[in-house]
């Protein structure tokens, strides 16, 4: 393994997220890492940002996230997609301003305003949420429990996603056909 390769895909990551020179939050990377660039899910996004951050490759201050490293002129080659293994398990950046272990800060916790529910009534697609996540969890092979606290997750984290979207975001994630699903909401 070359660890200057690995730094270099890491500088590149965070010359992709940070270009436009300010700070982001935890949730704009998460989206740029796996809704923008489609490198990965976004759980496995929302680890990425934690390990880098512990590595000492991002800094964290009070929930506003900067590279923790030079990435001026730092470019990736058209096509280029990291390896997940890098962000997820990062080496540790001995080479930034803020020695990475120094200083870990706790993320102050995120107020959210409350999702609005969906009524059943007005939402006919609300309706067959328990059983697009019993199909999904059929499908994947992914616990019913895990697909439901995924979807929570996904509707917090997008705001104004509804559960049947993050649900079918989730089908999405897992590479089931969509298809069948989409035509279930369709009907009616």
């Amino acid at each position: 393994m070359n660890m200057s390769e690995e730094m270099n895909d890491i500088k590149r990551v965070l010359a992709i997220c940070f270009r436009n020179g300010g700070t982001q939050t935890a949730d704009d990377l998460e989206r740029i890492i796996s809704f923008d660039m489609g490198w990965m899910d976004t759980e496995t996004a929302h680890d990425a940002i934690k390990a880098l951050i512990f590595a000492g490759w991002i800094r964290d201050e009070d929930g506003e996230l900067s590279a923790n490293c030079d990435i001026k002129g730092v470019q990736a080659p058209l096509g280029w997609q990291p390896r997940p293994s890098r962000l997820t398990d990062p080496i540790v950046n001995d080479f930034s301003p803020t020695a990475p272990h120094e200083k870990i800060v706790q993320k102050s916790p995120v107020v959210q305003e409350p999702t609005p529910k969906v009524s059943t009534e007005t939402d006919p697609r609300a309706r067959k949420e328990k059983r697009l996540a019993k199909f999904i969890s059929k499908q994947s092979g992914i616990e019913y429990d895990e697909i439901t606290r995924r979807a929570e997750r996904k509707v917090k984290a997008l705001r104004y996603c509804t559960t049947w979207l993050a649900l079918c975001l989730i089908s999405r994630e897992q590479n089931l056909e969509m298809s069948s699903i989409i035509d279930s909401f369709a009907s009616r």
